[in-house]
């Protein structure tokens, strides 16, 4: 990438341009980039990527017992089997990376993490964001049920009666799988169904 020289910098020649060997803050190639060096330094500390997530890391430490990295875009998530192994990341973390610890983390990805120390359980959570998706589609006064979808039941395209305002139903399918594969697996079935009509909604 080359870019024009600063005001500031003073040359002979006014054409003159600069080739930057890194990326800038938000320049074009900067995410990938980024990217591509904290996977290679998180790998050089022994973890190994997860063939089915590529934001997942594992390290299994001889000592310490398993640690996981969840990477997601510049914060680092991580979970151990012991204090110390968490630890032991997060400081070869910081010998190459400038970083703020933010301690126990309570929400991610618009999730709030719920701890039960005592019965050695976490919960995740997303009340804020399925209101706001309720009040979204004007669905904030509709009656709660007990499962998803009626048990039975028969969906086909029929294109007799289709509904006008099909963007609207793709995006809010569109919010409806991220909430599946996040904090609500028990719609998922649900909503894989009502997907496949995507492309040629219908009213009752």
């Amino acid at each position: 990438m080359y870019i024009k020289l600063p005001d500031v910098v003073e040359t002979g020649e006014p054409a003159e341009v600069l080739r930057l060997s890194l990326a800038l803050y938000e320049s074009k190639q900067a995410r990938r980039l980024w990217g591509m060096k904290l996977s290679e330094e998180i790998e050089q500390m022994g973890a190994a990527r997860s063939t089915v997530d590529p934001c997942l890391y594992e390290c299994n430490h001889p000592v310490h017992g398993r640690v996981f990295i969840l990477v997601y875009v510049e914060d680092l998530i991580v979970a151990g089997e012991s204090f110390a192994g968490v630890a032991a990341i997060k400081s070869g973390v910081s010998d190459k990376f400038y970083e703020r610890n933010m301690g126990e983390f309570k929400d991610f990805v618009c999730m709030k993490v719920m701890r039960d120390k005592a019965a050695k359980k976490l919960r995740l959570s997303t009340p804020g964001h399925i209101m706001g998706l309720l009040q979204a589609f004007e669905m904030h006064m509709c009656t709660p049920k007990e499962t998803a979808m009626m048990s039975g039941a028969n969906l086909s395209k029929t294109r007799e009666n289709d509904f006008l305002y099909g963007c609207r139903y793709a995006e809010q399918m569109g919010s409806l799988l991220y909430l599946s594969t996040t904090t609500r697996p028990d719609s998922a079935f649900a909503v894989g169904v009502l997907s496949r009509f995507v492309s040629c909604p219908e009213r009752e």
